[in-house]
C-alpha cells in the first residue's frame, strides 16, 4: 500500500513555536542535563537585566561529531529510545523527539553551545536561527527549503575551543534574546514588594503563597515557579504535605541525585501544605494497574483539601500528571474536565497524578498537553471523577457542615451571653436563660416567658421551631421577644418603649 509521508515543513515550523512559555522551553534543556546523567542544571537568567540566558549541566556532554549529527538531520529523530542506554542511580530517560534543544529559539535568535564529553572530542558552535522563518515557509522560500525532505532553520559554525578551559558537560548561553522577552522580565520587578526572590526557596514559597495568582508577581516569579512545578527535583522536604503524602516520591527523587540551581537559588517543588486551621481532607490512590486496548497503564497520586481555605496562588489548584517526574503542563484546575460543578470547593483542592507506566503515547508533540480523547488518558480521567464524586467531595461536605455547626454553636452561646448581659443590667439581678423545649401549639402565638425571684430572673425562650421566620433570624426573634417581655415590666408605656428601645439598639449593635 502507497505509505503516507509528512512533510518536513511541520517539524519546522515547530522548531520555533513548540513551547507556550519561557519556563517549558528552558525545562526541556533541564530534561536534557537529567538523560545526560548530570547531577545539577544550573540557569542563569542575567538577572535583573535579563541580556542573557545560560543554562549549564555537569553530565556526559556529547561529542563534536554529535552535534554535527544532530544539526545535520538529527532534530526530531532522537535515538535515546531506539539505542537505549541506561542512566544512573535508574533514571528514567525523559526526553524522545529530540527537538528540546531548539525550544530556546522561543525566546532567542542565536545561542552558543560549548560541550566537553567525558569520552570523545568536544566542541563549541555558534547557531543562529534565522528570522521570519515561518513566514518564508508559508511561501516556500527558496532559500531555506532544500529538496523534498530538508528545511534550513538555520546555521551553525565551530569556533575556537579549548579543553582545558571547558568543565566536563553542557553549556548553553543565549545572548541574542528578543526584546519582547526583555521588556517583559524587566518589568516584572517593579513591584518592590516582591523584587528580588530570597536565595532559600523555601522564604520564597512564603511570598508567593501570599499572592492570589503568579500574575501579581510577573514573568520573573512565574518563570521560577513554573520551572519549580513541572521539573524533575525534589520537595523541600518529606513532609511538604500532611500526613506523609509525598515520602516516597521524594526518596526516589533524592535517589536520582539530581538538583536545579537558577540564580544560585535551588529550587524545590513549590508546594508546602502546613498549618491551615481548618485542617486537610487526604485521598491517596494506590497504584491503580490496568489494561487499555492491551497495553499496561500505571499510576498513583494524591488528592487533598485545604478545608475552608483558597489555595494560594491560584496555579496550584487542580492536578498535575507528571510522567517520569516530569510536570506535563501545570496544574490543571479543571481536574481533569470535572463534569460537576463544586463550587469554591473546588479552589481548596490540589494534587499529583504519578505515571509508573503508559500515557507517553497521549502526550501532544510538546510534551506539555494532551490529547484528551486518547483512551490511557480517558481510564485516568474516569478514575480520577469517581474519586472526587463519590469519595473526596462528599468528605469534604462532612466537613463544611461540622464546622457550620460548630461556628453556629459558638455564635449562638455568644450572644446569649450578650443578652443575658444586656438584660442583668436592665433587670439589676443576674440571669438565667434556657430554651423551651416545648412546640407550641397551632395558631398560638410564640413568647418568652419570665420568671422573678429574688435573686434572679429567669427567662425561657421559645423553641426556635416556633418562629415562623428564616432559620438564621430564629435566635434574635427569641432575644427580641424577652427583652420585650422585660419592657412590659415598666410601670408606663412610656418606660417601656424606653427600655425596650435601649435594650434593642445594644442587643443589635452586639449581634
Amino acid at each position: 500500500m502507497p505509505k503516507i509521508k509528512v512533510n518536513e515543513k511541520a517539524l519546522a515550523h515547530l522548531s520555533r513555536g513548540l513551547y507556550r512559555s519561557p519556563a517549558s522551553a528552558l525545562k526541556e534543556l533541564v530534561s536534557n542535563g537529567w538523560d545526560a546523567n548530570a547531577t545539577e542544571v544550573r540557569l542563569d537568567t542575567n538577572y535583573p537585566n535579563f541580556l542573557r540566558i545560560s543554562v549549564e549541566d555537569d553530565g556526559d556532554g556529547f561529542t563534536r561529531d554529535e552535534f554535527k549529527e544532530l544539526m545535520e538531520g538529527g532534530i526530531g529523530n532522537s535515538k535515546k529510545r531506539s539505542e537505549y542506554k541506561p542512566l544512573k542511580n535508574n533514571r528514567p530517560i525523559i526526553g524522545r523527539l529530540g527537538i528540546g534543544m531548539l525550544g530556546i529559539a522561543q525566546i532567542c535568535g542565536g545561542f552558543t553551545v560549548l560541550s566537553r564529553p567525558k569520552k570523545g572530542e568536544g566542541f563549541k558552535a555558534r547557531i543562529q536561527l534565522y528570522d521570519l522563518l515561518k513566514e518564508k515557509l508559508d511561501e516556500d522560500d527558496k532559500t531555506i527549503i532544500v529538496g523534498k525532505e530538508e528545511i534550513d532553520v538555520g546555521e551553525y559554525s565551530f569556533l575556537d575551543y579549548a579543553p582545558s578551559e571547558a568543565r566536563f558537560g553542557t553549556f548553553i548561553i543565549a545572548d541574542d534574546i528578543h526584546p519582547t522577552f526583555v521588556r517583559s522580565f524587566q518589568s516584572s520587578l517593579k513591584n518592590e514588594a516582591f523584587k528580588e526572590p530570597n536565595l532559600d526557596w523555601t522564604e520564597s514559597l512564603k511570598i508567593l503563597s501570599r499572592v492570589r495568582s503568579l500574575q501579581e508577581l510577573g514573568d520573573y516569579w512565574r518563570l521560577l515557579w513554573e520551572l519549580a512545578a513541572s521539573c524533575p527535583i525534589q520537595y523541600i522536604n518529606d513532609h511538604a504535605l500532611p500526613q506523609g503524602l509525598v515520602i516516597e516520591e521524594n526518596e526516589q527523587l533524592k535517589s536520582y541525585q539530581f538538583s536545579m540551581i537558577i540564580d544560585g537559588i535551588k529550587l524545590f517543588k513549590p508546594i508546602y501544605l502546613k498549618g491551615n486551621p481548618g485542617g486537610y481532607t487526604v485521598i491517596k490512590i494506590g497504584r491503580q494497574n490496568q489494561k487499555i486496548y492491551g497495553k499496561d497503564l500505571s499510576f498513583h497520586g494524591y488528592i487533598i483539601v485545604q478545608e475552608g481555605a483558597q489555595l494560594r496562588p491560584d496555579e496550584l489548584r487542580g492536578l498535575l500528571i507528571r510522567i517520569k517526574n516530569v510536570g506535563i503542563g501545570y496544574y490543571d484546575p479543571s481536574m481533569l474536565d470535572y463534569r460537576y460543578n463544586e463550587g469554591p470547593r473546588a479552589k481548596w483542592i490540589t494534587g499529583e497524578i504519578f505515571i509508573d507506566i503508559g500515557l507517553e503515547n497521549a502526550l501532544n508533540i510538546d510534551r506539555d498537553s494532551f490529547n484528551r480523547f486518547h483512551p490511557e488518558f480517558r481510564a485516568i480521567q474516569e478514575y480520577i471523577h469517581k474519586i472526587l464524586h463519590d469519595n473526596l467531595f462528599p468528605e469534604v461536605y462532612k466537613k463544611i457542615d461540622a464546622r457550620s455547626l460548630t461556628r453556629s454553636e459558638s455564635k449562638d452561646k455568644k450572644r446569649l451571653s450578650n443578652l443575658k448581659n444586656i438584660i442583668s443590667k436592665a433587670a439589676d439581678n443576674t440571669v438565667v436563660i434556657r430554651k423551651s423545649d416545648q412546640i407550641s401549639e397551632p395558631n398560638t402565638i410564640p413568647r418568652a416567658f419570665i420568671i422573678k425571684k429574688a435573686s434572679t430572673v429567669n427567662i425561657e425562650l421559645p423553641n426556635p421551631d416556633t418562629l415562623l421566620t428564616k432559620k438564621s433570624n430564629r435566635q434574635l426573634a427569641a432575644s427580641i421577644l424577652a427583652i420585650y417581655e422585660i419592657a412590659l415590666n415598666e410601670k408606663t408605656i412610656e418606660k417601656q418603649r424606653a427600655l425596650f428601645t435601649q435594650m434593642l439598639l445594644k442587643l443589635l449593635s452586639e449581634w
